[in-house]
């Protein structure tokens, strides 16, 4: 006699729309960008990766604050600024 395999039940999907608040740059197809969800003043700040394999990638969240905006700039340049150098390195 076979095996029943049960299958996972599929979960709802949810479509979130974001504001894009700061466009750091594009790096080799890979584009960098600091979003919060649209509508939502008390969402998180996200940086976010665009691009790859996988298409959407988060990096990192911070507090919807203005200290949190500061620091997800700061985060996002240093990113940026570390993406290009790893490009640098891996298309030569």
């Amino acid at each position: 006699m076979a095996d029943i395999i049960q299958f996972p039940q599929r979960t709802e999907t949810q479509t979130l729309h974001f504001d894009e608040k700061h466009a750091f740059g594009e790096i080799g197809g890979l584009m960098l960008s600091l979003v919060q969800e649209q509508g939502n003043e008390d969402a998180p700040f996200a940086l976010v990766l665009l691009g790859g394999a996988s298409g959407f990638f988060l990096l990192e969240s911070f507090e919807p604050t203005p200290e949190g905006l500061e620091s997800a700039k700061i985060a996002g340049d240093i990113t940026l600024r570390a993406l290009a150098v790893a490009h640098d390195n891996w298309s030569e």
